[in-house]
């Protein structure tokens, strides 16, 4: 029996569209990210506001350029750049104009205010259409790759012998150019001055860390709520390390069961709408002291709104959770880490039982049917989110380095999120 098929014939002249939006189809996510980049005011953009040199590319269609590559998996500069002459909804975004790799790179960096600016208005427009009251937030973190290697991460008394070492090839090195002059001009590049500048930044986050917890202890003892950190030692201890390649990453364990130079990435997911309100980077490997900063940031997000955060017990902090409910009004619900772990045999100072009577308190309400309602419903909120955005949008680490550059990364990420959320949620299928 004949099989019929279709002639491919890649010889003859294909006739285009007039109209490249003819290939475009009108619910593609480009016509939304687009109108939404309008409605964000272009005044904290850095721009060439001379006029002077070749013509600029607007700043609202390089951020519906980004929004949309990052919405798609597309995150590195140049992968972006080739996807302008690729990619037909890539191609309709920019007009068929084509930024180059450096260009895309430069405005992501350059532009971090305005790309801050573009987060909010997502969570703004949910809340003028009435997503949610965005009153209850789920709040975690998850570890994810930096640009660094393994191999580049060092300890104190790691890089001290490195600088013995290099010291001493470097002689051995000079008396061989000596005795040979024409291989002087083959001698590699010794890196001391990037390795003591890695030293000079230990000590100085080791100085920070003290200064840290001396000021955390004294909000503790006035509170009377927690438990006062201990204190750091005196000398650089050998287990802190610094990373060479990117010196504010910090070694941690991945979910996948190995150590890796990361960032610890915080988000605050609203628990209804499933909108994320705050997204920001960590400088510590543990949640425990992450929690008021991350609902802090989803309340000014938010315009005052938030009234609630719920988070596991990573985020038990007795003296955050205090202050976040004292000081700025946001009830925590926080799952007790160790809840059989309440001494009552030996007597007691008073900042203990302060803090014994405030845990038993929130023990009650994790007991409650309204307490059990919200712990699980963290599961169905942030959880899925971080699942998205690792396995659906495909983003498993950063490509930037240092922490104000990948801040600013994460937060495209959470834009480019929200846009595919609120597609889903205002645009009928």
């Amino acid at each position: 029996m004949a099989t019929k098929f279709i002639t491919i014939d890649r010889n003859t002249p294909m006739l285009l569209p007039l109209d490249l939006r003819e290939w475009v189809k009108d619910d593609d996510l480009v016509h939304f990210i687009v109108d939404i980049s309008l409605r964000v005011s272009s005044e904290n953009a850095r721009v060439n506001h001379r006029g002077t040199g070749s013509a600029q590319y607007p700043p609202s269609m390089m951020l519906a350029l980004l929004l949309y590559c990052y919405s798609q998996g597309i995150y590195s500069s140049r992968k972006i750049e080739r996807a302008t002459y690729s990619h037909v909804s890539v191609r309709y975004l920019t007009a068929a104009h084509h930024p180059d790799h450096d260009t895309i790179a430069a405005f992501r960096n350059k532009n971090r205010e305005f790309i801050k600016q573009a987060f909010v208005t997502t969570v703004q427009i949910a809340q003028e259409v009435g997503l949610s009251q965005f009153g209850v937030m789920a709040i975690d973190g998850t570890s994810l790759r930096a640009n660094a290697s393994k191999k580049a991460t060092k300890s104190y008394a790691e890089l001290r012998r490195c600088i013995e070492e290099l010291c001493s090839d470097a002689l051995d090195r000079a008396e061989a150019a000596d005795a040979a002059p024409e291989q002087q001009d083959r001698m590699p590049r010794l890196s001391k001055d990037k390795i003591e500048a890695a030293i000079e930044n230990l000590k100085a986050a080791h100085a920070a860390d003290k200064a840290q917890r001396e000021e955390l202890k004294k909000k503790v003892e006035k509170s009377g709520v927690g438990t006062p950190p201990p204190s750091a030692p005196n000398d650089v201890p050998d287990a802190k390390t610094m990373n060479l390649t990117d010196a504010e990453c910090l070694m941690m364990h991945m979910k996948e069961g190995y150590y890796a130079p990361g960032y610890n990435a915080q988000l605050a997911v609203d628990a209804d709408a499933m909108l994320i309100t705050a997204a920001t980077i960590s400088d510590s490997v543990v949640d425990s002291n992450q929690l008021l900063g991350v609902a802090q940031e989803s309340q000014n997000n938010c315009s005052g709104s938030v009234h609630t955060v719920v988070a596991d017990s990573g985020y038990d902090n007795n003296h955050q959770i205090h202050e976040l409910e004292v000081e700025h009004g946001i009830h925590a619900l926080v799952a007790v880490k160790d809840p059989h772990r309440i001494s009552t045999k030996h007597p007691q100072s008073r900042q203990r039982k302060r803090t014994r009577a405030f845990k038993l308190k929130r023990m009650m309400e994790l007991a409650s049917p309204e307490g059990r309602k919200l712990i699980a419903s963290r599961k169905c909120s942030v959880e899925p989110v971080f699942g998205t955005i690792k396995h659906a949008m495909g983003f498993r680490g950063f490509l930037q380095r240092g922490k104000e550059a990948v801040a600013n990364e994460w937060t495209l990420v959470s834009a480019a999120f929200n846009l595919k959320r609120l597609s889903h949620l205002l645009i009928p299928a």
